[in-house]
């Protein structure tokens, strides 16, 4: 008897604590908590052989990952759907997952475009500061550019005005040449 008793909690536990899984999805999800929802419902399919024979469960399941927020997942709730509507093919659930899965794979295609374009705009943001950079780099090197031109024109004017000098230097240098005679 002694011995009896002592497997008594362990095996009111386990009872107790399959049973009360679902239960616990169901008041996360009626609570609007669908990531515990998820939790709890995920859990109970693993582990409560009762509730994979569960319709009902796998639709909430499918809702609580279609809801939006954290446990959002629209992949996830088509797959859940399409499992249940495998599973229980004649069950009023199916034929609900028959009117979401439709709704939900568009949704999931939406998000998978949205995501391609958030990637496609961070890479032209990625290319626009690029060329913003380059375009900074061509910016100081045309300033230098023009820099330099203003310095070798002034240098070229400088040579020039000397070149007149020394010209002028000739010029005077023959006329002193040719009046000195031969």
């Amino acid at each position: 008897m002694r011995r009896q008793l002592r497997f008594l909690p362990a095996l009111l536990l386990a009872a107790v604590s399959c049973a009360t899984v679902p239960s616990v999805g169901d008041r996360a999800f009626r609570a609007g908590d669908y990531p515990a929802a998820v939790a709890a419902y995920e859990e109970a399919l693993r582990t409560d052989p009762s509730a994979r024979d569960d319709a009902a469960l796998r639709l909430r399941l499918a809702l609580a990952y279609a809801r939006p927020g954290p446990a959002h997942d629209a992949r996830r709730a088509v797959a859940v759907l399409q499992r249940l509507a495998a599973r229980f093919p004649r069950s009023k659930e199916a034929a609900q997952a028959a009117l979401l899965i439709p709704q939900l794979e568009h949704e999931a295609a939406l998000e998978d475009a949205a995501a391609a374009a958030a990637a496609q705009i961070a890479a032209l943001k990625d290319t626009l500061a690029g060329s913003q950079q380059e375009t900074r780099t061509l910016a100081a090197a045309v300033k230098t550019a023009a820099e330099q031109l203003q310095h070798l024109r002034a240098v070229l004017a400088e040579r020039e005005a000397q070149l007149r000098r020394v010209r002028d230097e000739l010029e005077q240098l023959k006329r002193i040449d040719l009046q000195r005679g031969p």
